[in-house]
C-alpha cells in the first residue's frame, strides 16, 4: 500500500491543533452557509477553496494565520469561479431535488475517487479546467482503491464527529480536509519523483 494512514493523519492532526480555532471558525461559518439555497452553496465552496490554499501553505511547512484563510484574491479567477458556481449548482440539486438527489450522489461518489484531488490542484496549480481534471486524474491513477480507502477513513471521521453531540463535524471536517491536502502533497511527490526517473 503506497499511502499509509499514520503518516497522512498524524500530521493532520499536528496541522489541525496549531491553528485549531481557525479552522472550527471557518467550518461554523461554511456549515452556517447551508441555510441560504443556491449563493450559499457557492460561497461554500470559495470560502473551502481559500480554506485548501491555507492548507497546502501549512503542510508544506508554512506559517498560518487567520487572513490565509480569507485570501479569496489568490484564488479567485475563471477558473475557481466555474468550478464554485458548478459545484454549488450540484450541491442545491441534491439538497433540494429529492428525485435527483441519489444519482447525483452516486456520479459525485465515482468522479471523487477518480479526481479526488481536483480542489487542491485547482488552487494550487496555474493550470486551466482540461489540465486540471486531467492531473487529478493523473495523480490518482494507479492508486484508486486506496483513495477510496482514505475517503472512508475522512467519512469515519466525520460520523464519529456527529456522534459527539454535533460539535465534533466542525473538528473532523478540517482533519478530513488536511488530510486530503497532505495526501495530494504525496501523490504529487511520487509522480515527480517517478517523472524524474
Amino acid at each position: 500500500m503506497f499511502l499509509n494512514l499514520k503518516e497522512i493523519y498524524l500530521p493532520s492532526w499536528e496541522i489541525f491543533l496549531k491553528n485549531w480555532w481557525e479552522y472550527v471558525v471557518i467550518t461554523v461559518i461554511m456549515f452556517a452557509l447551508i441555510f441560504i439555497p443556491l449563493a450559499g452553496s457557492i460561497a461554500q465552496v470559495f470560502i473551502m477553496l481559500a480554506m485548501i490554499s491555507a492548507i497546502i501553505k501549512s503542510v508544506r511547512g508554512n506559517t498560518i494565520k487567520f487572513s490565509d484563510f480569507l485570501q479569496f484574491k489568490e484564488i479567485l479567477n475563471l477558473k475557481t469561479s466555474v468550478f464554485a458556481i458548478g459545484l454549488g449548482f450540484y450541491y442545491f440539486l441534491i439538497q433540494n431535488v429529492a428525485s435527483l438527489s441519489m444519482l447525483l450522489s452516486l456520479v459525485g461518489a465515482v468522479l471523487s475517487v477518480i479526481f479526488f484531488p481536483v480542489f487542491c490542484v485547482l488552487v494550487d496549480k496555474n493550470f486551466n479546467i482540461k489540465e486540471t481534471i486531467s492531473y487529478s486524474a493523473k495523480l490518482t491513477k494507479d492508486i484508486r482503491v486506496e483513495i477510496i480507502l482514505i475517503m472512508l477513513v475522512n467519512l469515519i471521521i466525520a460520523i464519529v464527529g456527529a456522534m459527539l453531540l454535533f460539535v465534533g463535524v466542525f473538528v473532523a471536517m478540517p482533519i478530513g480536509m488536511i488530510a486530503t491536502v497532505k495526501v495530494y502533497t504525496i501523490l504529487e511527490q511520487k509522480l515527480n519523483s517517478k517523472t524524474q526517473i
